[in-house]
């Protein structure tokens, strides 16, 4: 049975939309860290949009599927932190992509504890 929440789709729109914010970003970064930071940036990216996708699609593992993807997200978050520590993205940027990273990690929240109901 598929099950599609608004919540959830909510949270997945904006996660991508910022996958696409930050992919040019990740094309300046150092010639050394394109197969090491920037691949965990996309791998984490990529994984946080398919659990929420998978949470959004099966009703019986939706908080499972959610909190894994939450994990993605913390992780998502402390990789670029990273990239603003090493001087690969802007403080300004940073701020930015930060800020979307908190306003979707308040929106998988919600979505989590309505998970739970």
């Amino acid at each position: 049975m598929e099950y599609k929440s608004s919540e959830g789709l909510l949270v997945s729109k904006r996660s991508e939309a910022l996958l696409n914010r930050i992919y040019p970003a990740l094309v300046n970064f150092p010639k050394a860290e394109k197969f090491a930071l920037c691949t965990e940036i996309k791998q984490n990216f990529y994984h946080l949009i398919k659990f929420i996708e998978m949470a959004n699609s099966v009703k019986s593992k939706r908080r499972t599927y959610a909190q894994e993807a939450d994990g993605h997200l913390q992780t998502v978050k402390v990789l670029i932190r990273l990239s603003k520590n090493r001087k690969y993205i802007g403080t300004g940027f940073y701020r930015e992509i930060d800020a979307e990273l908190t306003h979707i990690n308040k929106l998988l929240s919600g979505f989590i504890r309505s998970a739970g109901k």
